[in-house]
């Protein structure tokens, strides 16, 4: 008998947890902007008790620190964690990648064509934060048909938690055109049933942003040297 799928239950503290941190993620709430509970509470249109579940999973995910009498307010992005998340990614997201790429179908694919056509239109520097949300959807298809569920929440997990980070080095002058090359490469090989190079480039694109990483977290440690330099 096939097995009925039911639709994704999600609760209260669940919806304010996935809104908030995409906010966080994608810049909308700004490092140092404070989150009132009540406020909170008043848009979404719930108790403060989800709220504050909210908070508590934000924080133990680096999003926020909490404050006193239960709010919140965004924390900065700590390079050398996203560096550290995106390491673990760059070594996991090639499996993953070749796991689901043996299960895409013609629907799947022509999402990513879609999705293509949409990256090609705001592959620039200014549009950053478009083309991080559209590479996103990009690799959640491909991981959406991934046989290991735990290794593609994992991976989605290691996404949600370095976003910000992939937001700031999204703007270097190489690096979205590179990278849209790669996408198109990597749907050209999944058609052809190239598996074998689909993994040696899922590699070398996990090492591109890794790479990326890295470098942010050297021009910061520059950055941080220069500003001692200069109060001796």
């Amino acid at each position: 008998m096939k097995q009925v799928e039911r639709p994704e239950f999600k609760t209260k503290a669940h919806v304010v947890f996935d809104d908030l941190r995409q906010r966080i993620a994608s810049g909308a709430l700004i490092p140092g902007e404070r989150l009132i509970l009540k406020n909170v509470a008043q848009e979404f249109g719930c108790s403060e008790i989800p709220v504050r579940e909210a908070f508590r999973s934000l924080a133990a995910g680096g999003f926020v620190e909490l404050v006193p009498h239960g709010g919140a307010h965004v924390s900065a992005p700590n390079v050398q964690d996203i560096a550290e998340l995106t390491e673990i990614r760059a070594l996991l997201e090639p499996e993953a990648t070749c796991l689901a790429a043996q299960r895409l179908d013609d629907t799947a694919l022509l999402e990513l064509d879609g999705i293509l056509i949409e990256m090609a239109a705001v592959a620039s520097a200014e549009h950053a934060p478009a083309y991080g949300a559209l590479n996103r959807r990009f690799h959640d298809v491909i991981l959406s048909h991934c046989p290991n569920r735990r290794l593609a929440t994992t991976i989605n997990d290691i996404w949600d938690r370095a976003e910000r980070g992939r937001l700031v080095y999204l703007k270097g002058p190489r690096f979205i055109a590179d990278s849209m090359n790669q996408h198109i490469e990597m749907v050209r090989l999944i058609r052809a049933g190239d598996f074998a190079a689909l993994r040696e480039l899922s590699v070398r694109h996990s090492q591109f942003g890794l790479h990326a990483v890295r470098d942010l977290v050297a021009w910061e440690d520059q950055s941080a040297a220069r500003k001692v330099g200069s109060h001796r």
